[in-house]
């Protein structure tokens, strides 16, 4: 009993109450990452979050605040170096493919389990399970909300026509509005065998996806049409 009194009573048992929180914090945001096959999965997210703990659990028992105002004790300098430091890990979870842009998200919330750690190395415990639970709706919910919403669908439509076959701009900007799409930039391009590609970047609002189906099967009906390209982007 007098064993079991001491362990209670050390300072250590604290700091691992907050390590195993930090531990649950990461893997609770980390777990929606990995479910969706997104960049940073379950165990990152708990490493970070965990590190951010470790960093701070020893600087001082006051709240953040309170290491803020205290720069003798190093504790803003060691949240800033953390925070700043994270930026490293995020920018490795963004990924630009073409004129796509992945993995911002992922990179935001790295960023918030290194905050949600600090938090719990500074005792602040209401705001790290607080940011925790708001930040899992926020990943689960929003994305069901898009559905009804109404959203524009971008894409990136090149086409060669056929040596004599070629369109003028105003053709080529009415037969993608029959078909939904807003043109936003066109381009043409001549070759030297006598063809003409013609890229356009186009948005839509409404089936954009029956859309961009629609208008490849006039492409593969089209004799003018020796070569496309319909690429969906931004989503």
């Amino acid at each position: 009993m007098h064993y079991l009194d001491q362990i209670l009573a050390s300072p250590a048992l604290p700091a691992l109450a907050k390590l195993v929180l930090a531990i649950i914090a990461g893997s609770v945001i980390g777990y929606e990452r990995y479910q969706n096959g997104h960049p940073a999965g379950q165990r990152t997210f708990a490493l970070i979050c965990m590190t951010s703990t470790i960093l701070t659990i020893s600087l001082a028992p006051g709240t953040y605040a309170d290491l803020m105002e205290q720069p003798g004790t190093g504790g803003s300098r060691v949240i800033q170096g953390i925070l700043q430091g994270i930026g490293f890990i995020g920018a490795g979870v963004i990924v630009r493919d073409g004129l796509t842009i992945k993995g911002l998200t992922s990179a935001a919330s790295v960023w918030l389990v290194s905050a949600i750690g600090i938090l719990i190395g500074t005792s602040e415990y209401f705001l790290a399970i607080s940011g925790t639970v708001l930040a899992t709706l926020i990943l689960l919910t929003f994305k069901r909300i898009y559905p009804f919403n109404s959203r524009r669908s971008f894409a990136i439509i090149e086409a060669v026509f056929a040596t004599g076959a070629f369109p003028t701009e105003e053709i080529v900007r009415a037969r993608l509005k029959g078909y939904g799409f807003q043109v936003t930039r066109i381009s043409f391009k001549g070759m030297k065998t006598n063809e003409m590609q013609i890229k356009a970047d186009v948005w839509a609002d409404k089936d954009a996806a029956q859309a961009r189906a629609l208008l490849a099967l006039d492409f593969l009906k089209d004799p003018d049409v020796e070569d496309f390209s319909i690429e969906q982007i931004g989503e």
